[in-house]
């Protein structure tokens, strides 16, 4: 038999080899050589540009050091705002790379925590290592920031006016204090594959002057980077793109055309002005029928003006304005709605010497950025100065104040700061001085204190537990809103969720979104799926804790796996998801709207909607600027609706007066606290917010920029969620089409059955839309709001 001294050996040997790293040889397999996450900034040494909670693209470059025999994968990991790492996992295809090879990939991550660190690591299908970890340190842009992403390079010249001095006489920048930020991606490589991968920039701005980006975007019958960068648009982008120089080309390819809203003449697609340059006329910012003027050119080589026809698709010339089409006839920037999105094409490249050289060319760059992208984001917001790359805790208060909405449970009640505060104090009496008198002067023994301290330590920890329990209860609760946009142009349908998790008990949770009963299939579905957040987030304990982000083939995190969530604890999340819906005889929409002969300015006809919806009411048309209540104000499934929109009011007025954006953003305590009100007009916490079951108000947020009063100290409220600030199409030049807007609001009931006459269903168990899927205990809390975008004939 072994001695003690050969046994102890053996086990000392066991726990290292136990405690070991892999072998050397696995871990040099591959190599991480660089990454970079989010874009590239335009301004000298300064951060790449990602956004706080968005997606953001990380690319990353690889060298095969040996063999890979086996199936590999790349690993992410960034913590979201409560410092929980999320895991996202993209396939790896090495078996075969000869050793040398240098391999680019793309994946995502979310920049969500101060700490800001995304770790990134090569690693076998088995979980063995196959690189040393790779960190790369991200400095987020705050949600506040106003991004314009140029593809084809940073735009030469690019400049806004400059406004007045800052306070104490600082130069305020010549990009509005810094708030607004300009990326560039210089060739197709460069841009994502999917989507979400745009989510950190407010307006992309499309160059066509470089012949090999406008060939590998447009000429392929099939390209994914295309398709992402559209569909980011249909869900709420804004894209501008110039095209002059290379007008010949670009009306040449089939891709490019059909996307425009209006085409390029094939027969002369560019044309030249008389002695090189061109008097353009522009709106003005902040008034009504004003124009401005410039000359763009008349320097060096003339200006190459693209040759616009009008199509068969709705469309507004934006240049020239109405009011002065007599002196210019051409239009020469025109635009259009792409799903929820904004498509505006100006007619000449900005990139080039005769626009730069342009005087006005701050003053159409900022128009550029008012009609192309949000007419008062871009402006730049509260005026308050920003460090490039700066996080603070600043967050607009629309977001803010939807997961406070969302966070407010019936039966949960929020104990305040002060008495926990006196209940520390007493705690602290009680195992302190009321201890000792006790044991001092009652019983005088003060030994005993090894039995009266554990006592009272165990009876104020139960009683606390059981306040708890009682206070917080041990339902599981979930609050959520649905906000659904169904575009009968394209016959699809957008939705945005958001909803909050009371969990009573720690517990790990598999979130997904899927389409609810009489919705179109699973595999018709596109859905990501995110935490959300303040800025401020959680702090890292010892051992960070996990969960899996939903892999690459069609979303980004179309479910998170193993979420974790503490005892009376609630978490956050936010899905985007689209899908189309049938046309013909089993169509889930039908409209016939038209003008009255000879009568554009009226609409009547009607529509039926077969979506499986509640009653919707406080039901309202917008068309052509103005605002029109339905008669009853109800929508109900399978019945028709009656349009005759003659008598309206003014849509800004009408929001204005009974949006109730106040009602919206007093859920958020920086808009109750923010300085400047009026006396006696100071908001006060629960003043105007609709009680915990009660309807949040989201004309707000739907129309946010419309429903803002124009008054000192007004400024956009909504960065998080400006993709839905239709404001835009309430514009008096928009005869095109008619916005019905609705809500419905279920009662607090059982979970299951609540959520699952939701247009977007739950899982927090189970495989998301498969039949193993948890039935949610618990209650629940539903709302739903719904937009109509119906084209008129």
């Amino acid at each position: 038999m072994p001695t003690a001294a050969v046994r102890y050996s053996l086990a000392v040997a066991v726990a290292l080899a136990c405690l070991a790293p892999a072998p050397a040889a696995d871990k040099d397999k591959v190599k991480i050589t660089g990454a970079t996450v989010g874009f590239r900034a335009a301004a000298r040494d300064a951060d790449p540009v990602a956004k706080f909670g968005a997606a953001a693209p990380v690319a990353v470059t690889l060298q095969v050091q040996s063999a890979v025999d086996e199936s590999a994968e790349l690993v992410f990991e960034a913590p979201d705002a409560d410092e929980v790492n999320a895991v996202l996992a993209v396939p790896l295809a090495l078996a075969g790379v000869a050793p040398g090879t240098s391999v680019s990939v793309t994946g995502y991550v979310r920049p969500a925590a101060a700490s800001g660190e995304v770790t990134i690591t090569v690693r076998a299908k088995s979980g063995a290592p196959l690189s040393e970890p790779y960190r790369v340190r991200v400095k987020p842009r705050e949600p506040l920031q106003y991004v314009v992403l140029a593809i084809g390079g940073v735009p030469a010249g690019f400049e806004l006016p400059k406004g007045a001095t800052a306070a104490g006489g600082a130069d305020p920048g010549p990009l509005r204090n810094g708030r607004v930020e300009l990326a560039h991606a210089a060739t197709v490589a460069d841009l994502p594959n999917h989507w979400f991968g745009y989510e950190a920039a407010d307006l992309v701005i499309l160059h066509t002057s470089a012949p090999e980006l406008l060939e590998q975007l447009f000429a392929p019958a099939t390209s994914p980077t295309r398709d992402a960068l559209f569909e980011w648009v249909r869900r709420g982008g804004r894209l501008v793109i110039s095209v002059g120089a290379n007008a010949s080309r670009a009306s040449e390819l089939p891709h490019f055309q059909a996307l425009l809203p209006y085409a390029i003449d094939t027969k002369a697609p560019a044309r030249k002005p008389k002695e090189g340059a061109a008097v353009l006329y522009w709106s003005a910012a902040g008034t009504a029928n004003t124009t401005l003027t410039g000359v763009i050119g008349g320097k060096g080589e003339p200006l190459v003006l693209a040759t616009f026809v009008p199509g068969t698709k709705p469309a507004r010339v934006l240049i020239p304005p109405p009011a002065r089409r007599a002196d210019a006839p051409d239009p020469v920037a025109v635009q259009q709605a792409l799903g929820l999105g904004r498509l505006t094409v100006i007619g000449f490249d900005l990139g080039t010497a005769q626009f730069t050289d342009a005087q006005v060319r701050a003053d159409f760059w900022d128009w550029v950025l008012r009609d192309g992208g949000a007419y008062r984001a871009s402006a730049g917001g509260d005026g308050k100065a920003r460090p490039a790359g700066a996080l603070t805790e600043d967050e607009d208060e629309v977001a803010v104040a939807l997961r406070a909405h969302n966070d407010t449970f019936d039966g949960v009640a929020v104990v305040s700061f002060g008495w926990i505060a006196v209940l520390i104090v007493l705690y602290i009496l009680l195992i302190g001085p009321v201890e000792y008198y006790f044991l001092k002067r009652v019983l005088g023994r003060l030994e005993l204190t090894w039995v009266t301290f554990p006592v009272i330590v165990l009876t104020v920890s139960a009683a606390a537990y059981l306040s708890a329990d009682a206070i917080k209860g041990r339902e599981l609760k979930v609050n959520k809103i649905d906000i659904v946009d169904v575009d009968a142009h394209a016959n699809r349908v957008y939705g945005t969720t958001q909803f909050t998790v009371f969990s009573p008990k720690i517990d790990n949770y598999t979130v997904g979104v899927t389409p609810a009963a009489g919705w179109p299939r699973a595999d018709q579905f596109h859905a990501t799926v995110s935490t959300l957040g303040a800025p401020r987030g959680g702090k890292p304990g010892i051992v960070r804790r996990k969960y899996a982000v939903g892999g690459l083939d069609r979303d980004l995190g179309s479910e998170l796996g193993g979420v974790p969530i503490q005892v009376w604890s609630t978490k956050a999340f936010g899905a985007n998801w689209a899908h189309d819906f049938e046309a013909g005889a089993r169509a889930k929409f039908e409209s016939n709207v038209f003008h009255p002969v000879g009568d554009p300015a009226r609409v009547l006809g009607s529509f039926t909607h077969h979506f499986p919806l509640p009653p919707l009411t406080d039901c309202v048309a917008f068309y052509a600027g103005q605002a029109y209540p339905l008669p009853g104000g109800v929508i109900v499934r399978g019945e028709p609706v009656r349009l005759m929109l003659d008598q309206g009011t003014q849509a800004t007025q009408w929001l204005q007066q009974n949006g109730q954006l106040d009602a919206l953003l007093n859920n958020a305590q920086a808009y109750r606290d923010r300085p400047g009100q009026k006396a006696g007009q100071k908001a006060q916490p629960n003043q105007q917010v609709l009680g915990p079951s009660g309807p949040l108000p989201l004309w707000g947020l739907l129309f946010h920029e419309a429903a803002l009063k124009n008054e000192d100290g007004a400024f956009a409220r909504n960065a998080s969620l400006r993709r839905l600030d239709q404001s835009w199409r309430l514009h008096a030049d928009n005869r095109d089409e008619v916005v019905i807007v609705g809500r419905a609001v279920t009662p607090v009931g059982p979970a299951e059955a609540v959520l699952t006459g939701a247009p977007a269903l739950l899982s927090l168990k189970g495989q998301p839309g498969s039949a193993d899927r948890w039935k949610i205990p618990g209650t629940a809390r539903q709302e739903t709001w719904v937009r109509f975008y119906l084209p008129v004939k």
